[in-house]
């Protein structure tokens, strides 16, 4: 049996304002992110392979959150389940090479106007 664990917000690293910029450009509405400040210490994710969960405080630390992974038990099968908050996955992101913004995948940079060429 493979462990599972869990991403554990216990709050802020940088200023609110920060934070909920950074968590909204990852997709999260301002609701959900006032619900995840105001009930530190939360579980964000859960049942996820150590791999996976690092990945994942990875980016909420980035977005300025201080998080810790938990060890929470052992799955039973292969596939995990998934109760979780709905947060996109960082390969949906890119960081601009002209300016070095960091946003969502798209055509052109949200800061700098900069067009980006797929390979």
């Amino acid at each position: 049996m493979n462990k599972k664990y869990r991403v554990v917000f216990l709050g802020l690293i940088e200023t609110e304002g920060d934070f909920r910029q950074r968590m909204s450009k990852l997709g999260v509405s301002s609701e959900m992110v006032s619900r995840i400040i105001d009930m530190a210490p939360v579980i964000m994710k859960a049942d996820m392979p150590l791999r996976d969960a690092r990945q994942y405080a990875d980016v909420i630390q980035h977005a300025g959150g201080r998080v810790n992974i938990q060890e929470h038990g052992y799955f039973e099968d292969t596939k995990s389940t998934d109760n979780s908050l709905d947060i996109e996955p960082f390969e949906n992101f890119i960081m601009c090479p002209e300016c070095g913004h960091k946003q969502r995948k798209i055509e052109v940079c949200v800061k700098c106007g900069n067009i980006f060429i797929e390979d």
